[in-house]
């Protein structure tokens, strides 16, 4: 394992973190807490400032999904990328230098 091994390992496990808290939210629904249609008061202000928080808080619950899923795809790419380049960089300091090549002068 080389050094760069820990920090793949921990990019990769935080990826998969952000993938569970989103799923984990798929649930969450806080705008469903909110009393529906006139909240009992016919005509109050507060009935219109009620639908409006409902869809501020659906729109950042969905906001808040979207952004981990994307965190969590960015995540994957990059330890693909890095591990990619681990890989390469490994093969070409372990192989032997070309036949016909003279070491360093």
């Amino acid at each position: 394992m080389s050094g760069y091994q820990v920090v793949i390992d921990k990019l990769r496990e935080t990826g998969r973190a952000a993938s569970r808290v989103a799923d984990g939210m798929r649930g969450v629904d806080c705008a469903a807490a909110l009393p529906g249609g006139d909240a009992g008061m016919p005509g109050a202000a507060c009935v219109g400032k009620l639908a409006a928080l409902r869809q501020a808080w659906t729109w950042r619950e969905d906001s808040i999904r979207t952004r981990l899923r994307s965190h969590a795809s960015s995540l994957s790419m990059a330890v693909d990328a890095y591990t990619a380049h681990e890989d390469q960089a490994a093969r070409d300091l372990g192989a032997a230098p070309p036949a016909g090549m003279r070491g360093p002068v």
